[in-house]
């Protein structure tokens, strides 16, 4: 009887290793460097966006200083296809769970990561706003 079980065991755990996942695997998107002031495009699920950044107010925490809070970037893109264009807004704060922003676009939902922000402040430099850029993915929602 025991020898039964072990083999019944043994068979249902070869038959669970054998099942094929019926779920594709999703493609790594790669972020693409957006620079201040030139347009951009940047492939979104099979859809060309183009993405200019217009503003960054960085007060981030300068890596020369010792702050109580980290503090965070505000990022303003234009986002655009080949009939529409919307305003994208993203508070970057370093924190790859909070540093993105959903928006629509010609009636499809996008969602805008940021996953980088160069250069980082120096207490003893002010970066020029056309220094600035920023490493964004985009992915249909």
């Amino acid at each position: 009887m025991k020898k039964t079980i072990l083999f019944a065991l043994i068979w249902v755990a070869a038959v669970a290793c054998d099942q094929k996942q019926d779920a594709a695997p999703q493609p790594e998107l790669k972020a693409t460097s957006v620079p201040y002031r030139q347009q951009t495009t940047i492939a979104a699920s099979g859809s060309d966006l183009k993405v200019d950044l217009r503003e960054v107010n960085d007060s981030r925490c300068p890596k020369d200083v010792v702050c109580i809070q980290m503090g965070s970037a505000k990022i303003k893109f234009n986002v655009s296809d080949s009939k529409n264009a919307t305003d994208v807004e993203v508070e970057f704060k370093g924190d790859s769970k909070a540093d993105f922003q959903t928006f629509t676009l010609s009636g499809q939902n996008y969602v805008l990561k940021v996953s980088e922000l160069q250069p980082y402040p120096v207490s003893t430099q002010t970066p020029k706003i056309e220094e600035y850029k920023v490493n964004v993915t985009i992915e249909k929602k």
